[in-house]
């Protein structure tokens, strides 16, 4: 089977040299009509734009600078206005491509939209106090073919997928999604009610640096808000939302935001310490969620 494809690759401040390198030699190497789209989103760190130049040289590479920063789901719709090919992989800018069989496994898959999924790397005894890693590391086994084909919408992520480019008229991204977090949650959503099934097969990229535990908090709290604000969109595709509307019925919301309120000034620097823990980092989540979605969308 041959295809031809676009790779699009929304960077924000971080260099995806090595990743557009791998990628471009394995579309050589797989012999198909391809691009590889690199969209910078205004990157405030004008290091990276530096760092990412050497990719211009590479043959099939078009790196487009955006003078404005519009967000993750404008950023991606705005590279699928640019795509010239039927077949559209979307690949996060951050990660790392170890798979020498990646191009050509999506290349024979069938579907209109493949999950490719994600492995974690990295060195454990470097990352052994990280957060972010430690957490990815106890969900890894979840990240398989056959755990994700089982709730195939609530796993389905942008950070590595292949859809037809009709899939993707249909179900463009939600642009009113800013901010970050859960914008590929309802894409897959937006799939199911199109009717699009979603295919999760093992083709993974590979994550293997993680942001410092501090940053990773941030950015799980600015998820949380995300998921608050449009919770009634998300309503059966967040576990979370599951739990909180169970607390509901036993009239428990009020005491979960004033626990939040007694102990986030215990919790918090307990994460960002150097011994990080997923089941308090999980409680911590609940906690917050609770307290901001009843203190602000109640």
């Amino acid at each position: 089977m041959s295809k031809s494809i676009s790779i699009l690759l929304p960077t924000y401040n971080c260099s995806c040299v090595a990743l557009v390198t791998e990628l471009q030699r394995q579309c050589v190497a797989e012999g198909i009509p391809f691009e590889i789209l690199v969209a910078d989103d205004a990157s405030p760190d004008r290091s990276f734009i530096t760092k990412n130049e050497p990719i211009k040289a590479l043959e099939g590479v078009r790196y487009i600078l955006r003078e404005k920063n519009v967000g993750r789901s404008a950023i991606r719709n705005f590279l699928i206005s640019q795509a010239q090919n039927d077949w559209l992989l979307f690949i996060d800018g951050d990660l790392s491509l170890l798979n020498p069989q990646f191009i050509h496994n999506y290349v024979q898959a069938e579907g209109e939209v493949v999950v490719g999924g994600i492995s974690i790397g990295g060195d454990p005894k470097q990352w052994k106090n990280n957060l972010r890693y430690v957490y990815e590391q106890r969900y890894e086994a979840t990240h398989n073919a056959a755990e994700r084909q089982q709730t195939s919408t609530q796993h389905f992520r942008t950070t590595n997928f292949l859809a037809h480019k009709t899939a993707m008229s249909a179900c463009p991204f939600d642009e009113s999604f800013k901010q970050y977090g859960y914008e590929d949650v309802l894409l897959g959503k937006a799939f199911e009610a199109q009717g699009i099934k979603i295919k999760h097969i093992d083709n993974p990229i590979t994550l293997d640096d993680f942001e410092p535990n501090d940053v990773f908090i941030a950015k799980t709290e600015e998820s949380l808000r995300t998921l608050s604000q449009f919770k009634n969109l998300l309503q059966g595709y967040s576990h979370l939302l599951s739990f909180q509307a169970k607390m509901q019925r036993f009239h428990l919301l009020g005491l979960l935001s004033f626990a939040y309120i007694l102990l986030k000034k215990t919790i918090k620097p307990r994460l960002i310490d150097n011994k990080p823990n997923v089941f308090l980092f999980n409680i911590y989540k609940l906690l917050y969620f609770t307290h901001f979605d009843t203190k602000h969308y109640d």
